[in-house]
């Protein structure tokens, strides 16, 4: 009767939740380690080792897996584990449900066994979801599986044991929106409300219970919720206290994650160099159990989840499948039969996977992906030419062997000048996921192409700039509906015998930015001042700006693109509503996760370049004449984004679509103002001779993702004779 009196003040959740329409550890055992704790975000000996495993095995399981998608009789429209939310829930009734959990039949044993079947190092277990049930032992609430279930059983001891036991590592899923929580009020329609002080300190608590009282864990994805800087930072650093070696997700928010997990099913639109995992569930929308999931053809499904690891991992990232027990614990036949197909081809293969490094072979193929480990190349052939030859150009090695993985057999090749010719043979070996792989040896190791150069004879000029740099890429924001790729270093490789003269160019917006510019032989700091130049106009031509008109507002994350940006007028870029800023007189105070597009047209009496300031809330991304230049994140919650860019204009009319992202709510900022005397500003650069690249990137960025952010910044080489 206590447990029940304790939570008859969540009486008001009814309401809240109906708004809710997506998601989308006494020590013991802890391993101590001397190695101290890497800067976070860098490539480390501990980031080298997470990367090393490949695969991982993801659970959602809870109170709602009880309920399979299913609330008085009807299905639920969206995810099961948001069950709570989506259906409308009282909190009484979800803490009916929660008193009647019993899953006796989960058996640690079990989950271990179904990893080690598909190759998984590591299990990332959910021990809290946004229905703020802890399926591990706390003190800061009871409604926990020990205090409020006739089970009485802390599930995460006996996991972390099984793990312990079987040499798997043991990571941890953990929401940090809590809907059973009072103190995380108000919730949101979206994942990303922000944390009060005291959600933050039960928070807190439950990461120092995690990490005390359930050994040695590997890594942390944090999801949901909207912590402040000083929030992350503080949880970020409670980690590193008592598990040095545990590394974060980007879901810390703020920047502040050692690697980034994509949500789930989500593909990634660059490639980070910084450590990535892909996650991926067997029935979307669902990540807990769903009763009312399609019938799938499990050796199918099984085909295209293998292509889809093969196709993360040749990228250099890492691959997560998800497994939705049933609300009694049981492993859902449907998934098991479909990890099984999966795990038989693993283990077959498993040595083309594990310890293995992203496809260094410079062409992409529609044939087939690549993987490497020293001088041992990986080969799945997804498909023949019809030719019956597999051509692999630019080798800058010798191929010793090569045999099919499972069968041995040898297929013939020939070797030829810096290009391999496979001929095609059978691999004489059943195998119903329908992508053999080859192990190619070779007399050295094949290191991964560079990329493009660029190159100049005598008296060339070259200018190097965003457009024609090697970006090294990561993605930047404060939370995930806000985060944005972005470019961390840019490097040029060059081609050129002769001595360089090298000039910087750039605007009064990057004036003051410290820089590291490192070459094959030197690497030096350098302050960005500048001689005053040129006017960036061109001086006898004027430009003339048109209306602003802004759309109606589209509400949503700030990767999520609403209008076509490729059309030549405003009707053309949109159906909905446009209104000129003069007509805007009515008092519009905008909400969360507003987006506005603005429409301008500038008309130039001449070809020319000219800088603008623009001004606006929590992120800007702009089109000029339908090419994207710009898209950048604020970092600072408390201030306009303000930024300059210089545009190319046309003759004639120019059209500048500009997109303004109000995250918060706060009121619109956006402003662009022509800056008619605005000059560039140049500095020279000593580089060494014979210089193979340039890399460029900040002396003290805000963080390792932070964008590079010089949208304005060329190098000027001339060759000299």
């Amino acid at each position: 009767m206590q447990r029940k009196a304790h939570f008859t003040l969540i009486t008001s959740l009814l309401l809240i939740f109906l708004l809710l329409i997506q998601c989308s550890p006494q020590k013991k055992d802890i391993q101590e380690t001397s190695q101290q704790r890497p800067d976070f975000a860098k490539i480390t000996p501990l980031t080298e080792s997470w990367r090393a495993k490949k695969i991982s095995l993801f659970i959602h399981f809870g109170v709602y897996s009880s309920l399979g998608g299913k609330w008085k009789g009807k299905d639920i429209n969206g995810p099961s584990e948001n069950i709570q939310a989506i259906a409308g829930m009282g909190a009484d009734e979800y803490q009916q449900t929660a008193a009647s959990f019993s899953p006796k039949k989960w058996h640690p044993e079990d989950i271990i066994a179904l990893a080690k079947d598909i190759g998984a190092k590591n299990i990332v277990y959910t021990v809290k979801h946004h229905d703020g049930f802890c399926l591990f032992k706390t003190e800061t609430t009871p409604f926990n599986i020990v205090d409020f279930t006739p089970f009485n059983k802390d599930l995460l001891a006996d996991l972390s044991n099984a793990c312990k036991n079987a040499k798997i590592d043991l990571s941890l899923n953990y929401s940090l929106t809590d809907w059973h929580l009072p103190a995380a009020w108000p919730i949101t329609s979206r994942n990303g409300a922000p944390i009060t002080q005291e959600h933050h300190n039960t928070n807190l608590q439950q990461l120092k219970e995690l990490l005390t009282n359930y050994g040695k864990i590997s890594s942390i994805y944090f999801y949901s919720g909207l912590p402040t800087p000083e929030q992350s930072k503080e949880m970020r650093d409670l980690i590193h206290e008592l598990q040095p070696q545990c590394l974060i997700s980007n879901g810390i928010g703020n920047n502040m994650g050692d690697f980034i997990a994509m949500p789930f099913n989500q593909p990634l639109d660059i490639i980070p160099e910084t450590p990535w995992i892909y996650r991926s569930s067997l029935f979307p929308p669902s990540l807990g159990f769903d009763k009312n999931k399609k019938v799938l053809d499990p050796l199918q499904t099984a085909k295209d989840k293998i292509r889809e690891l093969v196709n993360v991992i040749s990228s250099g990232g890492n691959y997560a499948i998800n497994l939705a027990p049933r609300g009694d614990g049981s492993i859902d036949p449907q998934e098991l039969e479909i990890l099984s197909h999966m795990g038989r081809w693993i283990k077959v293969n498993a040595q083309a996977l594990s310890q293995t490094h992203t496809n260094p072979i410079e062409i992409q193929s529609r044939f087939w992906s690549a993987t490497c480990n020293k001088n041992l190349l990986y080969l799945f052939v997804d498909s023949v030419p019809a030719s019956q030859k597999i051509i692999l150009p630019g080798l800058n090695t010798t191929v010793k062997s090569i045999k099919f993985l499972g069968s041995g057999i040898e297929p013939e090749f020939l070797n030829k000048a810096q290009q391999l010719e496979i001929l095609w043979t059978s691999p004489a070996m059943a195998d119903p996921m329908q992508l053999p792989v080859l192990e190619i040896v070779m007399n050295s190791p094949l290191h991964p192409s560079p990329g493009k150069f660029l190159s100049a004879g005598p008296n060339d000029t070259i200018w190097l700039n965003q457009s024609n740099a090697i970006p090294s890429n990561s993605i930047t924001g404060f939370d995930q509906l806000s985060s944005i790729p972005s470019k961390t270093s840019l490097k040029w490789n060059l081609k050129v015998q002769q001595p360089l003269m090298a000039t910087l160019k750039f605007s009064e917006y990057e004036a003051g930015k410290s820089l590291i510019i490192e070459t094959d032989s030197s690497k030096n700091n350098v302050l960005l001042k500048g001689k005053v130049g040129d006017f960036i106009r061109s001086v006898a031509d004027t430009i003339q700006q048109k209306s602003i008109f802004r759309s109606s507002p589209f509400y949503g994350p700030f990767d999520k693109l609403h209008i076509n940006p490729r059309g030549d007028n405003r009707l053309q870029i949109s159906r909905g509503s446009w209104k000129g800023l003069s007509q805007n007189g009515e008092k519009t105070i905008p909400l969360p996760l507003t987006n506005f597009y603005y429409y301008i047209e500038i008309i130039s009496e001449s070809a020319q370049q000219y800088c603008f300031k623009i001004t606006g809330n929590d992120g800007i991304q702009l089109w000029n004449n339908n090419k994207e230049l710009l898209k950048q994140v604020n970092p600072h919650v408390d201030q306009p984004l303000v930024c300059q860019i210089v545009l190319d204009l046309n003759q004639g009319i120019n059209i500048l679509l500009v997109r303004n992202f109000n995250r918060w709510g706060n009121k619109d900022q956006f402003s662009l103002t022509p800056l008619p005397d605005a000059r560039w500003l140049t500095q020279p650069l000593n580089l060494p001779d014979n210089l193979q690249y340039i890399k460029v990137e900040r002396a003290s960025p805000a963080n390792p993702h932070a964008d590079i952010d010089l949208p304005n910044f060329s190098i000027e080489l001339v060759t000299k004779n």
